[in-house]
């Protein structure tokens, strides 16, 4: 099982040990040297920490009660005196003097007697002791003697998770929080109001909670799924994440999702109501009653609203939403039409940029800075507004050209409430956040990616971990790891050895799907009435069995419909699965099995699909074949 290697001098190098186990860190450090012999964790004296830099006690007791749970004893721990130390030990040591480290940086040096983190923070020896978690063998208690330097490329590393579709319980939440902290992940994004709910406690306004976190009893909703946070346990779990270095950014939908407030007040609409919250499949969907923003009153609940949030969220964000707001009831609002006359505005897009712009100056005024949906940037982006771009990344190019920050979290790659047909781990693993088409100065405008979790379809918790895990390991990587770290073979194999850690973490992840694509169609290629499209499959086929072919829509304003896909064998056909598919903004029945009794290989194998464009022929997408592993 051991294996040689090169030591590469300055060059990251993740290889096997001199003990024999692979070094499977996520996400990939910057640098690492390898050297002989292991320090054993069963024979570890005592954990000594540096109180010359402000928390470092509290990353000691952290590895203790880790460790404790791992070694079935509890470790020491002490203040660190050099000429104290005494047996195999583990020092978290603090340097502030390491400039190329930053706060989140760490250096992790492993001897056969001794275990040294250094760091200029707390939060960068935190990222330390993961690391050397991960290095820390299950079976045999060791890690490898070893040297790492390691900093993130981004800051923003997250992800979001929707709370008001379906209320997480906050057991939930601090188990996904620890998850996050082991792979250095650092803002969790919770989507606390939208039309099914609003989920946190505001004292000012009881009837948010009161009525506002319930669904009405005749959609027999389950109770699991429906409530709200009282403000002790908001308090609670930032207080939880912040401990794992995990900020908890808290959104508030403005002006449109907003059925659930609408429902509590509805003086604050355009039409004065009455609303009701609904689950999300068993409702009209987008709504065009959103918040008045001719109404004053709307401003002044707002300002209430945002002064208790910003008092249980410490963040120096606050997501306003601004996303998906329809502008019908703005168009027919009198109060709404006076507004935009006296502020001198163009139409209802320059209204929202109107009500995003009084909102942010009040955020600003408390000392706190907003985040919107790339729609914000319609009618004009607030001057200190951050762009979290969703529809594709157009938007994070438009204000990262303008010199607004942005988080990247685009449907393409981001969207892990979407199927791993969709969005496979290999693909989330192929974003890159910065697009080619910023300048250098631009792209530092880009504050990192961030995976979202919408939590409509999926609303068990072991039904959000499978959709979650183990993509959310891509972004881990892609959010801490150099650019230059882009190897998918070297990736899946330590995403395959953290398998065992994520089952001993209870993680019902998604077992990986292999997909080959054997095809694409673009827009304009193919017609409204159903014809062939012919895909050769000869080099992807080495064994007869079963052949499931995969249609996936990718993008475009029309679906691809699938009447029938066949296998042909030098022209012959020889398998069929006849049934009405499709695959756009939703997917169904867009598999399909083609048996393969004996494969020869002197003859040419193809697909013949039988599609159309319905509604118009602007549809993209692939064709692939799938396999599970």
């Amino acid at each position: 099982m051991c294996k040689k290697f090169a030591m590469l001098t300055c060059l990251m190098c993740l290889t096997g040990l001199a003990f024999g186990q692979q070094i499977n860190v996520i996400p990939k450090p910057s640098q690492v040297k390898i050297a002989q012999g292991s320090f054993n964790f069963a024979g570890m004296a005592a954990i000594y920490y540096d109180d010359n830099c402000s928390g470092f006690v509290n990353v000691a007791g952290y590895l203790q009660t880790t460790l404790r749970d791992q070694l079935g004893r509890t470790v020491k721990i002490d203040k660190l005196d050099a000429s104290a130390i005494a047996g195999n030990a583990i020092v978290l040591k603090c340097s502030a003097s390491q400039p190329t480290l930053g706060s989140e940086g760490y250096e992790l040096t492993v001897t056969t007697g001794r275990v040294t983190i250094l760091a200029n923070e707390r939060v960068g020896v935190f990222y330390g002791v993961q690391t050397l978690l991960q290095l820390r063998d299950d079976e045999t208690g060791q890690a490898p003697c070893i040297e790492i330097t390691d900093s993130p490329r981004f800051q923003w590393r997250g992800l979001m998770l929707d709370c008001s579709r379906t209320f997480q319980s906050v057991a939930y939440m601090k188990k996904t929080i620890d998850r996050m902290a082991m792979y250095k992940m650092n803002v969790l994004h919770l989507h606390l109001t939208d039309d099914q709910g609003w989920r946190v406690e505001i004292k000012k306004y009881p009837e948010l909670t009161a009525k506002g976190a319930r669904f009405p009893e005749k959609y027999e909703e389950p109770l699991r799924h429906q409530g709200y946070y009282t403000q002790a346990q908001i308090k609670d779990l930032v207080q939880y994440a912040t401990m794992r270095n995990i900020t908890v950014v808290p959104e508030i939908e403005m002006p449109g999702h907003s059925i659930a407030p609408l429902s509590c007040y509805p003086e604050l609409s355009c039409s004065g109501g009455s609303f009701e919250i609904y689950p999300f499949f068993k409702g009209p969907g987008i709504t065009a009653d959103i918040f008045c923003a001719g109404n004053e009153a709307t401003f002044v609940f707002f300002e209430n609203v945002l002064d208790e949030v910003f008092e249980l969220f410490p963040s120096k964000f606050i997501h306003i939403g601004g996303d998906e707001a329809p502008k019908s009831g703005w168009q027919a609002c009198a109060k709404c039409q006076v507004r935009i006359k006296a502020e001198g505005l163009k139409d209802e897009h320059g209204l929202q940029s109107y009500f995003i712009k009084r909102v942010e100056k009040y955020a600003n005024s408390k000392g706190k800075r907003i985040i919107g949906w790339d729609e914000i940037l319609e009618g004009g982006l607030a001057p200190n507004a951050a762009v979290m771009s969703w529809r594709g990344i157009g938007g994070g190019i438009a204000a990262a050209s303008t010199g607004h920050d942005v988080v990247m979290s685009p449907t393409s790659h981001c969207y892990f409430d979407y199927t791993y047909k969709a969005i496979d781990t290999r693909k989330a693993y192929s974003f890159e956040p910065v697009p080619d088409q910023l300048s250098d100065e631009q792209a530092k405008h880009v504050l990192g990616l961030q995976a979202n979790f919408w939590s409509h379809i999926d609303r068990e918790e072991h039904l959000v971990d499978r959709q979650l895990w183990p993509r959310l390991l891509a972004i881990a990587e892609r959010g801490w790891s150099a650019k230059s770290v882009r190897n998918w073979d070297d990736f899946q194999g330590r995403v395959q050895h953290n398998l065992n850690r994520l089952e001993a973490f209870g993680i019902a992840y998604k077992p990986e799907v292999s997909k080959t694509v054997i095809g694409q169609w673009k827009s304009g290629q193919v017609t409204e009435e159903y014809a062939p499209k012919i895909y050769d499959i000869t080099k992807f086929l080495n064994k007869a069995g079963t052949c499931n072919v995969h249609f996936q829509y990718t993008g475009g304003a029309h679906r691809l419909g699938i009447e029938k896909v066949e296998m042909l064998a030098d022209g012959k056909v020889i398998a069929t699965d006849a049934h009405r598919g499709v695959t756009g903004a939703f997917d169904q029945a867009n598999e399909f099995l083609l048996e393969i009794n004996e494969l020869d290989e002197y003859k040419r194998y193809q697909i013949r699909a039988f599609v159309r464009s319905e509604g118009g022929i602007d549809s993209n997408g692939e064709v692939s074949l799938i396999k599970k592993r």
